[in-house]
């Protein structure tokens, strides 16, 4: 969407007729889409069998019907688990999305996979992940997921022929944190389609469902049956989709010969130790989730009560299709519990949040969990008796000091001997990405940014009260309540001047009441406090452009763009900017940066069809604007440009059509200032 009236009517009146011929962006720079780090086929004899993989997102193991009578009722999920083994203490690695799948695709802790927390991170394609090691023993392997969170930039999609990240090309003008998603009825859809004409083939499919995540609004009647507990609404709903898939897959002759396995990737604390959400802390309300496994060999209706890890879950699968998990694999299969031949012992799970540095300004967190004893590594470091206190609410470290002592050396164990004063390299792109990106004339894409971890930094816990007052304003903000908002955030700030999130929220509080100069104001403060994330620029840059400063626009989202090149709405934003100074080429280098990381990005592709026009190339901008249209049929803006091409070329039935829906879709406050234009145009036609 662009950002200026004034710029909109501009190009409206510049559109001319003109034949030339243009490439593709793709095959101008010569990109390749064939899966990259796929690793060489094996000789090695795989199982005729398949595997499908279900994540469920921020969902607590305690509020599935087969775990607790409180939360949810899930059925479809109470049945899997009725077949298969249910795991009790099932835990993950980290309590957030991208790196914790990252843990169950690769078998290894973030330490070694090196995807250590949201933003700035990618999984490189030389760790081996389960699509990775599968694909090449011949199996077809294909991802669904939920969120944007998951985007293919992050690198999660090594090994999978089939990635579908597609959420259309469209932002939200979101919270932090709240990324594009789609409804667990799409991921299903598009499963089942792939399934149709892949099932008859070994194959390894993963369905992730977002849906659990906040901001909670399941469909009805889940919204209306769950009024009270919309979280447990949403699990509700995403039950019933899990059981759509698992229907299908049943009703395609495939249960037989599928092993179905579901977790949770984290969990969600809902007030538990003052966090709402999750990220923060290493308490099980975050990290204790659900494992479900059923299918061939695993015994039915069976309970496992010893503690699994996600790390687990690669080489299980790895031994059930007959294939190695490889050297870098941290994890153990969970054969010998699915038989119910022996347990596993030791049982040391290892977890880490970098979110609270990284997002906050706080300290890191690092913990060991066993069965039993559970010790989080801190500025004041916790020690919990999971069996006595399930809900980590009595620190017994100063009791059990010997207990933390072996504990803790476990923790840097795996962490690493330098982990206490670790140097963190964010890397928001893969090597290959970069180099297209350095092709297109950015410089340096992708700038490393050094994290400096170390016992120093306030305690998260003791960061309680500032949690409390973002989870209020959150509410505030989602209620549309944005000067309470304001209100309540101003204070909040004066608990933690140099948060982030706290800025983030002032700012988009003041946005959404139209306030884009004090927004700015405390954007450049937050600069100020070094608070110098791509989202403080990104957002700045946005708020200039509304303001039509334009040079500032440019100068903040350039910045951005150079910290974090993969959001590709800030690209977006920038390249708009770009053509309103009238500079051309650095606005088909943004838009043409954005086509290299997701060629089906519509709003790119009117960019460029802008770009066309303004060097009076009518043919090419009829075809970008053509695939804007092909990739984003909700797209409004190729509508009326495309009608106008027509028209100026004399072609009036196609230009009509073309007005016509562009009337009838755009709406008044956005576009009516067009609409005499567009509305003459047709009169116009109508007169030949």
């Amino acid at each position: 969407m662009w950002s200026s009236s004034d710029f909109r009517t501009t190009i409206f009146r510049a559109l001319l007729a003109s034949a030339a011929c243009c490439l593709s962006i793709l095959a101008f720079l010569g990109i390749s889409r064939e899966p990259v780090g796929i690793q060489a086929s094996t000789a090695q004899s795989s199982r005729d069998a398949n595997v499908v993989l279900i994540t469920l997102d921020t969902t607590r193991a305690d509020h599935l019907s087969c775990y607790s009578a409180h939360g949810a009722k899930t059925p479809h999920l109470d049945a899997l688990a009725a077949r298969g083994v249910r795991f009790t203490h099932a835990t993950a690695q980290v309590p957030l999305t991208l790196p914790s799948h990252a843990c169950i695709m690769t078998g290894t802790y973030p330490p070694v996979n090196g995807l250590r927390d949201m933003g700035g991170f990618i999984l490189e394609n030389n760790h081996p992940t389960v699509a990775s090691i599968a694909r090449a023993a011949g199996f077809e392997t294909a991802a669904f997921v939920g969120s944007r969170v998951l985007s293919k930039h992050f690198g999660l999609s090594n090994g999978f022929a089939t990635y579908d990240d597609d959420m259309s090309g469209q932002t939200v003008e979101g919270l932090p944190g709240v990324f594009p998603e789609r409804r667990a009825s799409v991921v299903t859809d598009r499963a089942l389609q792939w399934l149709k004409k892949n099932g008859g083939r070994k194959f390894f499919l993963w369905a992730h469902y977002y849906d659990p995540h906040a901001p909670y609004n399941p469909p009805e009647p889940y919204k209306r049956t769950y009024a009270h507990d919309l979280y447990s609404g949403e699990i509700a709903n995403m039950d019933e989709q899990v059981g759509r898939l698992l229907d299908g897959i049943s009703r395609a002759g495939l249960a037989g010969r599928t092993l179905i396995i579901v977790i949770g990737d984290h969990g969600e604390s809902l007030g538990e130790h003052g966090e709402m959400t999750h990220g923060v802390f290493l308490y099980d309300s975050t990290l204790h989730v659900p494992l479900i496994v059923a299918g061939p060999e695993v015994h039915a209706g069976k309970v496992v009560e010893n503690q699994v890890r996600s790390i687990d879950l690669m080489p299980t699968i790895s031994e059930f299709l007959h294939l190695s998990p490889g050297a870098e694999a941290q994890g153990v299969s969970l054969w010998p519990l699915l038989r119910g031949e022996r347990p596993i012992q030791p049982s040391y799970a290892y977890l880490e949040t970098l979110y609270p540095r990284t997002y906050m300004g706080w300290s890191e967190l690092r913990a060991m969990r066993t069965d039993e004893w559970k010790l989080i590594v801190a500025p004041e470091p916790e020690l919990y008796s999971l069996k006595s206190d399930p809900k980590e609410t009595d620190n017994v470290i100063s009791r059990f000091p010997a207990v933390a002592k072996t504990l803790e050396n476990k923790v840097w164990e795996v962490a690493g001997s330098g982990a206490k004063h670790e140097r963190v390299l964010t890397s928001p792109i893969d090597p290959d990405t970069r180099q297209l990106l350095q092709s297109l004339g950015y410089a340096s894409p992708g700038t490393t940014r050094k994290i400096q971890l170390g016992a120093s930094g306030p305690d998260p816990k003791d960061r309680a009260p500032i949690l409390k007052v973002l989870a209020h304003v959150e509410d505030l903000l989602n209620a549309k309540q944005y000067p309470a908002a304001a209100q309540a955030m101003k204070p909040g700030l004066k608990l933690d001047p140099a948060n982030p999130l706290g800025h983030l929220y002032l700012a988009i509080a003041f946005e959404r009441t139209g306030e884009f100069e004090r927004a700015v104001h405390v954007y450049e403060e937050a600069i100020q406090m070094n608070a110098r994330t791509d989202q403080v620029y990104a957002r700045l840059g946005k708020d200039e452009l509304r303001l039509q400063h334009l040079d500032k626009a440019v100068s903040a989202m350039a910045r951005a763009a150079g910290i974090n090149p993969t959001d590709l709405d800030n690209l977006r934003n920038l390249g708009t900017a770009y053509l309103q100074l009238g500079r051309v080429e650095d606005a088909e280098k943004a838009f043409k940066a954005i086509i290299v990381q997701n060629d089906h990005y519509a709003a790119a592709w009117n960019g460029l069809g802008l770009v066309a026009v303004q060097r009076e190339d009518a043919d090419s901008a009829r075809r970008n604007f053509e695939k804007a249209l092909e990739f984003g049929p909700d797209e409004i803006e190729p509508l009326l440009n495309l009608g106008v091409l027509y028209q100026k070329a004399g072609k009036c039935p196609e230009a009509v059509r073309y007005l016509q829906r562009f009337l009838r879709k755009a709406s008044q406050s956005q576009y009516g200032h067009l609409f005499p234009d567009v509305r003459e145009a047709i009169r116009g036609c109508s007169g030949h």
